[in-house]
């Protein structure tokens, strides 16, 4: 009865060492094969789709071959370029991008001429695209297009192009009878940190136009361009919201201290986003008058605001304004609390640590694992206790098991430094002889006088 037990056993345990061993091999072997399975499935389904009497499916299919990750869909995606439908031959030509390559823009050229504006743009972004500078005389001629998308997919095209190519062409842009072709190439332009591009989207800035001014300050913003700061001031007074939050965000971002004041009188903005850009930008410039400008906004009655003022003096106090951030470690305002722990983590020192501890029993979760990496970056021997104590009364599974690695690690590099301090001190000392004077090279031995042959004959 045992034995047949025994056989019983030995019988399930070599089925189920089998039904592994296949599971091992389909994963090893198979997975390859698999996707090239699911591609193909995949093909044959756009495939079928292609030919659909649907154009809702002829364009989803075309759309997807650009995703399908093989240039063996370009016959395809040309085929798809004759469809009567405009948004599939738009989609293909969007589809050419990813797969397609130079050799196949006489194919699509012709479309530069379709009826639809659509597919024009479409073709021009794509023979830029693939054909690089080699096609900029072929797509230029569209930047005065009687098509307004014609024209603003124009200069996006050529704006990939090098700057010494297009710049003088985008200047023109930027005097199109359009709003929207004119905001596309301030956006184009800026990354050409040319001088004569930056006046002319300084002019863009004096233009009236509000959603024209306010992309050009931005632009100015990102270009960092110094020059552009007293036109940003004078725009950070405009009566249009959207004007004035522009031209704070692009202050802050060039931190030029000529508008110190400027940002400091934009705290008080009705519009609450334009206050919150203004505390952030004085954030960046770090100077005296703007950290104490910050203080009051940590009452303010939007959150958003008193985030970014936080935010804004967490990174611009310095050890003299430890009291500062006292008061925000005390705040009502859980995020305002975290800021004060990053300021003190920063900060470092002594009277960061004993500020930091009784943070460490906060009712916000957040802030005690802020703490917690605080703690950890300052990483002096009065840290240690305060995370010891912290283990035992930490309710959080996750911060727990996080102090609990830090003890670990810090022990080990106490041991690892104490083994080094211990063979350090076991190592016998060099003389100092030794350590001031080279080695000087010792005389070769002398050679031995040779042995004279003995003249007497051996005995037989």
């Amino acid at each position: 009865m045992a034995s047949q037990k025994t056989k019983i056993i030995w019988v399930i345990m070599a089925v189920l060492a089998i039904a592994a061993a296949a599971i091992i091999a389909s994963i090893l072997f198979k997975t390859p094969r698999s996707w090239e399975n699911k591609r193909k499935m995949m093909m044959n389904k756009y495939s079928r789709m292609l030919v659909s009497k649907d154009a809702v499916q002829r364009r989803e299919a075309v759309m997807s071959l650009g995703g399908v990750g093989d240039k063996s869909v370009i016959p395809q995606l040309l085929k798809a370029l004759s469809d009567p439908d405009e948004r599939v031959r738009e989609n293909a030509l969007i589809s050419m991008r990813a797969w397609g390559d130079a050799s196949q823009l006489d194919q699509v050229e012709p479309l530069l001429e379709d009826q639809s504006d659509r597919v024009r743009a479409a073709a021009i972004f794509t023979t830029a695209s693939l054909g690089g500078k080699d096609k900029y005389f072929v797509v230029k001629p569209f930047l005065k297009d009687k098509s307004v998308t014609v024209r603003e997919q124009t200069v996006l095209a050529i704006g990939k192009l090098p700057e010494q190519v297009v710049l003088a062409d985008l200047l023109k842009a930027m005097d199109d009878k359009e709003v929207v072709v004119r905001r596309r190439a301030i956006w184009v332009l800026t990354k050409f940190k040319s001088p004569v591009a930056t006046q002319k989207i300084i002019a863009a800035l004096k233009s009236g136009i509000p959603m024209l001014q306010g992309d050009a300050a931005m632009a100015l913003g990102r270009m960092k361009a110094k020059s552009a700061v007293p036109d940003l001031i004078a725009a950070s007074q405009n009566r249009d919201d959207f004007v004035r939050r522009a031209a704070v965000m692009a202050l802050g971002n060039i931190g030029d201290t000529r508008a110190e004041s400027v940002l400091i009188r934009a705290l008080r903005d009705k519009e609450s986003t334009t206050r919150r850009e203004a505390a952030l930008a004085l954030g960046r410039l770090r100077t005296p008058a703007g950290v104490k400008a910050l203080v009051p906004l940590l009452k303010a009655e939007g959150a958003t605001v008193r985030a970014a003022a936080a935010h804004a003096l967490a990174g611009a106090v310095t050890r003299s304004h430890l009291n500062i951030v006292k008061q925000m470690s005390t705040s009502q305002d859980e995020s305002v609390r975290e800021e004060a722990v990053s300021a003190l983590g920063r900060l470092k020192g002594k009277q960061a640590v004993q500020m930091l501890k009784p943070l460490m029993r906060d009712s916000a979760e957040r802030v005690r694992w802020a703490t917690v990496i605080a703690l950890d970056e300052i990483g002096t021997p009065d840290v240690e206790p305060i995370l010891k104590q912290a283990v035992k009364q930490e309710k959080s599974q996750w911060i727990r098991k996080h102090l609990e690695n830090i003890l670990l690690r810090m022990e080990t590099e106490k041991k690892i430094g104490g083994k080094i301090r211990l063979m350090r001190n076991q190592a016998p000392p060099i003389p100092p002889a030794q350590e001031q004077v080279a080695p000087q090279p010792t005389a070769a031995p002398p050679k031995k006088a040779p042995k004279k042959r003995s003249t007497k004959k051996k005995r037989k």
